[in-house]
């Protein structure tokens, strides 16, 4: 599903120019697919995974999720910094930054409870927030694939803090897109997608009956408020996408393309705000620098997943039968 996630990944590009498509943010519903995917991935990374064991399964899929996502995080999170050093301004390198600010950068997983530490004031890397969610996530997969019922509950809690948010009871931006108390069910969503069963089955076709219905009633009546159609949106939209790509697979012909912009697709999610930032010291900024924007961001990616990547993958991750860039 490379095409896909590379076009995800521009649908974010361009949102954080400024571009939207009929008011509606593009990237978030972008976002949602991409925590479809995420779930569907570990699913699968999971029944597939060499060791049976809850605790050295975990070990096993702990490492190799960091060695897919810290390679690559780091080569964009120098190029950030360079970017930043160069003297580039946005409202989100406002503050010098302290150690804090460092080892959040760093560790990932507290930019996305920038709302309440207000770290969003300096993060090389704005989008990473979402990467912080997944990396929970990921944190709880061992658990939760291992215990149905802990899934259960979980999903369900997330659900209800979901729809909490829905009805404006909870902030509807945190609560119903930025963290993962309220956004954990998607990634749930995404492992059903995986696990065809009956039941499972039946719970996809009604979750997707429910947001989209709820989007139905959002552009007809409902109150457009940060972000509760872009997220249902991309549940709705994303839940057939996968359904579809899922049964019919790639040809031979389309792999190598499929493979390349999977290559591509997390170096332009990460690496686009260094390139705004880099442009706009040369006087460009705006919607109309996105070609060059795409362009720049999709060379920096490729450099990273040849230099950086593949040479650590070589010597460090894991590998499965048919693991490719996912």
């Amino acid at each position: 599903m490379g095409l896909l996630r590379l076009f995800l990944a521009s649908l974010v590009l361009i949102s954080h120019l400024g571009i939207s498509v009929a008011g509606v943010n593009p990237g978030v519903s972008a976002v949602a697919i991409f925590y479809l995917l995420a779930g569907r991935v570990v699913s699968r990374l999971w029944r597939e995974q060499p060791e049976r064991g809850v605790i050295s399964g975990g070990m096993w899929f702990y490492r190799d999720r960091l060695w897919r996502i810290l390679p690559l995080y780091m080569f964009a999170l120098i190029v950030a910094f360079i970017v930043w050093l160069l003297g580039a301004s946005s409202p989100f390198l406002l503050r010098e930054p302290e150690m804090t600010d460092w080892l959040a950068n760093l560790l990932i997983v507290p930019l996305s409870y920038y709302m309440y530490s207000g770290q969003d004031a300096f993060t090389l890397l704005p989008p990473a927030w979402s990467l912080g969610v997944e990396l929970q996530f990921y944190l709880l997969v061992p658990l939760l694939l291992s215990r149905p019922l802990w899934a259960v509950v979980f999903s369900a809690l997330s659900f209800l803090t979901f729809s909490s948010a829905q009805l404006s009871w909870l902030d509807t931006d945190v609560f119903g897109y930025r963290l993962l108390a309220g956004i954990g069910f998607v990634f749930m969503l995404g492992v059903l997608l995986d696990r065809p069963s009956r039941l499972g089955r039946l719970w996809i076709y009604a979750l997707w009956l429910v947001s989209a219905l709820y989007v139905f009633w959002l552009l007809g009546w409902g109150t457009h408020v940060p972000y509760n159609l872009e997220v249902a949106l991309g549940i709705a939209l994303g839940v057939p996408i996968l359904l579809v790509m899922e049964r019919r697979g790639p040809s031979r012909s389309w792999r190598w393309l499929q493979r390349a912009a999977g290559e591509l697709s997390y170096g332009v999610f990460l690496l686009h705000f260094p390139v705004i930032w880099a442009l706009q010291l040369l006087g460009f900024s705006g919607p109309r620098t996105v070609l060059a924007v795409w362009l720049a961001s999709a060379g920096l990616a490729w450099l990273g997943h040849r230099m950086v990547e593949r040479p650590v993958w070589r010597l460090f991750r894991p590998r499965l039968p048919g693991h490719g860039a996912s």
